[in-house]
């Protein structure tokens, strides 16, 4: 009690504060770990953002890293779990980037952190040119664990390339009377397929006194019971980078107390996703679009990532400004990308007995037998637009 006391004294001297670390320690006994995953620190985003912007999003997924390691620290968390996939490739990586992140590290030598490697990240020895004596590897050969509070939690993990052999399921062995947490990165037979991942069967390790199974290779948040004792889970990646990642990101904290594992979903992203879709209909002016499109924006921050998708049925007469609604908007979000969806009314009746050449190309177009009817729609629109001198 006196040692404690003294460590205490020595790194807090409000005397609340060293009474409130003293109860922690003796009374809860709460162990704390985060689980995250699919970082991809070093992704070029070549499809998502241009110029500044791409570059700024790129060391904003490196922030999110120390953000989470921050939020770590003044958590008193224990260990990192990262379950894959904390770069995006497996040569050629930014070496600042890489030296970034190894500070972050080297910085926070109170918190292990357990890396398991993922599809992406490379095979060769991680930070080969930095001694980081509290970053944990595991091993492609064979289970490879670490054990916590004087061996009760037992972490447990095991990299795989492209398949899983049926005896790795067999050769894991956890003890009923420890806390047991599984890291995998791999994708769950059945959910969600993506490629370049390991296929695992969840249901082999069904009643095996595993008590969470960590897994990366999902990039959103997944959390389900897989028995009595069991959840396991996808945490998603800490920063969307796409438009195939909305919604919040973050990680996964594990409060372990009395032999029970409590996860919860911590956010964690600079900026959300967001995939709004825009019903129009029918004929609308420039201004009704851009007040439909408003309207639908009207909740989502100012610092978000916006995509909207126009959707529904309009008339030929409406024409559809993709880049000037974009151009409107830009300034309200960080980026927004408009997509059109729409598909064009016809109104064949209103052409077809015309004696005009407008007339007789839409007759013309309806008797191809060839051709299905949201084919013929789509050619007689664009033959209208032509006629009419209009952008198509």
């Amino acid at each position: 009690m006196g040692q404690i006391l003294y460590n205490a004294r020595n790194h807090f001297y409000d005397k609340s504060k060293i009474y409130t670390k003293i109860h922690i320690f003796y009374y809860n006994k709460i162990m704390k770990i985060i689980h995250c995953a699919d970082i991809h620190a070093d992704s070029a985003m070549k499809s998502n953002f241009d110029g500044e912007k791409k570059n700024k999003r790129k060391e904003e997924i490196v922030d999110a890293f120390a953000r989470m390691v921050d939020y770590a620290d003044k958590n008193e968390v224990r260990a990192i779990i990262i379950a894959g996939d904390l770069f995006d490739t497996k040569s050629s990586m930014q070496k600042t980037i890489k030296k970034r992140i190894a500070y972050v590290i080297s910085t926070n030598p109170q918190i292990d952190f357990l890396y398991l490697r993922g599809n992406h990240d490379e095979d060769s020895d991680f930070f080969t040119e930095d001694k980081l004596p509290n970053l944990k590897l595991f091993s492609k050969e064979e289970w490879k664990t670490y054990s916590y509070d004087d061996d009760k939690i037992q972490i447990t993990g095991r990299e795989f390339t492209s398949t899983i052999p049926a005896k790795a399921y067999s050769e894991l062995h956890p003890d009923s009377s420890k806390v047991n947490i599984v890291v995998m990165h791999g994708q769950v037979a059945g959910y969600e397929t993506k490629k370049d991942g390991a296929v695992i069967s969840l249901p082999k390790f069904a009643n095996q006194n595993i008590d969470y199974i960590a897994l990366g290779h999902i990039h959103k948040f997944r959390m389900e019971k897989l028995d009595h004792r069991c959840t396991w889970c996808y945490p998603g990646c800490l920063e969307g980078r796409g438009f195939d990642e909305c919604g919040e990101k973050g990680f996964v904290l594990l409060n372990i107390e009395d032999g029970r594992v409590k996860a919860d979903f911590i956010p964690n992203s600079r900026r959300v996703i967001h995939a709004v879709e825009v019903p129009l209909d029918g004929s609308m002016s420039y201004k009704e679009i851009m007040q439909c499109i408003e309207e639908r924006l009207g909740e989502i921050s100012c610092e978000d990532i916006v995509q909207v998708k126009l959707t529904g049925e309009i008339s030929e007469e409406t024409d559809i400004e993709v880049s000037s609604y974009e151009s409107a908007l830009a300034a309200k979000f960080f980026y927004i990308k408009v997509e059109n969806y729409c598909q064009n009314k016809i109104d064949y009746e209103k052409y077809e007995n015309d004696v005009s050449l407008k007339g007789e190309f839409i007759r013309l177009v309806k008797n191809q037998a060839g051709l299905s009817e949201s084919e013929k729609s789509k050619i007689i629109m664009t033959g209208i637009k032509a006629l009419a001198g209009r952008d198509f």
